[in-house]
C-alpha cells in the first residue's frame, strides 16, 4: 500500500445521525484545511451510503470508515461496497471494520457474537480475494463462501484496517492489516497497544513501518472542564460496560474503574457506571477542555504515535462549525518521521 504523502493528518468522523447535513459539514470542514472523512457505524445512519454521498459532494479526498461492524453484513456485501466507493473516490476509499458489540450484532442483526478472532481473520482473509477480483471460495469456521467473483474491480487496493482493542487483535491487525483503527485510547497507552499491532506485524515478515493508525477523538471544546467530562460520562459511558472496551481500559491501567463500571451495568445500576467514569478515565476516553488544550493534546497524540487523527467534535449541530474552525490547523508544522506505530514504539 502507498502511504500518503504527509504523515500526520486531521480528519473529521461524521455524525452517527444527521445524514441530511453530513455533506455540507465535510465540505466546511475540507475548506478548512481537515483532509480527511471518516464514517463510524453504531445503529444510526449507512456508513456506506453517507461515504458515497461525501465521495460524490468531494471528489480527490480521502475517505474511510471506522469501523464497519464486519458481521452485520456479508463479506459479499462489504466487498461490493468497498468496490463502489473505491471507483467512486478514485482509489482513495480505506475499508475499517471491527467486531462492535454483542449489543449491535446479536441483539440488532440477529448474528452470532463468538469466536472473535476467528471471525475477524477470516473476513479480512476473504475480503482481500474478494476485492482481488478473483473467484473466490472459502470454507471456514464462521464463513463459507462458493465461488464468488466481483463484477467489476476496485481502483487499485483498497487498504483493510481493523478496529482493534485487546492483545491479540492488535497483533492480528499488525499481521495481516495495512492499518488499525483505535476509539478511547490515551497517548499514555499508545506504546502498549501499538507494540502488540508492531509485534504481529514483525511476526508477520512485514514492514510496521508500512502501517498506518487512525485514532477516533471525541473532543468537546468547553471552558468548564467538569462539565465537559460529565458530558464524556453521559455519551460514552455505557461504551466503559461493553465487553472489549471494559477489558481494554483493565488492561491499559484502569483496573478498579473498570472493575467499578462492570459491576454496576451487571445490577444496572446507571448511576454505578457513570461514577466509574472517573476523571481519569474521562480523560483517557475524550479530549476535552479549552481550545487551545484541546489543540495541545491532539498535537500530543500526533507525537505520540496517531498518523491520522480523526476528530469527533461532541456538540450541538449550531455549534459544529465554530468547534471545527477551532480546531483546524491544530497538526500543522509537525514533520514526524515513521509511521505511528514506529514513532510509539521506538
Amino acid at each position: 500500500m502507498e502511504r500518503a504523502k504527509k504523515n500526520v493528518r486531521l480528519g473529521l468522523t461524521l455524525p452517527l445521525g444527521g445524514a441530511d447535513k453530513a455533506v455540507e459539514l465535510a465540505r466546511a470542514a475540507v475548506d478548512l484545511g481537515y483532509e480527511e472523512v471518516w464514517m463510524a457505524e453504531v445503529n444510526g445512519g449507512d456508513s456506506y451510503a453517507l461515504a458515497g454521498a461525501v465521495a460524490q459532494g468531494l471528489p480527490g479526498v480521502r475517505i474511510g470508515t471506522a469501523v464497519v461492524p464486519a458481521q452485520t453484513r456479508t463479506p459479499m456485501m462489504h466487498a461490493m461496497s468497498a468496490m463502489t466507493l473505491s471507483q467512486l473516490t478514485q482509489g482513495n476509499f480505506i475499508l475499517g471494520i471491527g467486531l462492535s458489540s454483542p449489543n449491535i450484532v446479536h441483539d440488532g442483526a440477529g448474528q452470532p457474537y463468538e469466536r472473535p478472532l476467528t471471525t475477524m481473520r477470516e473476513h479480512v482473509t476473504v475480503l482481500r480475494e474478494m476485492l482481488s477480483a478473483q473467484k473466490t471460495s472459502f470454507d471456514g469456521k464462521t464463513l463459507s463462501v462458493k465461488g464468488f467473483r466481483l463484477g467489476g474491480a476496485p481502483v487499485g487496493e483498497v487498504p483493510i484496517y481493523l478496529g482493534a482493542l485487546n492483545k491479540a487483535m492488535l497483533r492480528l491487525t499488525g499481521a495481516l492489516c495495512d492499518g488499525v483503527c483505535l476509539n478511547m485510547v490515551p497517548e499514555s497507552a499508545l506504546p502498549q497497544v501499538l507494540g502488540e499491532v508492531r509485534a504481529g506485524a514483525e511476526e508477520a515478515g512485514k514492514d510496521p513501518n508500512e502501517l498506518e493508525v487512525v485514532a477516533r477523538l471525541h473532543v468537546v471544546v468547553v471552558d468548564d472542564l467538569e462539565m465537559g467530562r460529565n458530558l464524556i460520562r453521559t455519551v460514552f459511558g455505557a461504551y466503559a460496560a461493553t465487553p472489549g472496551y471494559n477489558k481494554c481500559f483493565e488492561w491499559i491501567g484502569f483496573e478498579e474503574e473498570a472493575r467499578q463500571i462492570r459491576e454496576a451495568y451487571a445490577r444496572r445500576d446507571r448511576a454505578g457506571v457513570a461514577a466509574g467514569v472517573t476523571d481519569r478515565l474521562s480523560d483517557a476516553m475524550a479530549v476535552v477542555g479549552d481550545k487551545e488544550a484541546v489543540r495541545a493534546r491532539l498535537r500530543a497524540y500526533a507525537e505520540a504515535g496517531i498518523d491520522v487523527c480523526v476528530v469527533n467534535p461532541i456538540a450541538d449541530a449550531s455549534a459544529m462549525p465554530q468547534v471545527l474552525k477551532d480546531l483546524s490547523g491544530c497538526l500543522d508544522g509537525l514533520d514526524l518521521r515513521n509511521s505511528g506505530v514506529v514513532r510509539a514504539t521506538e
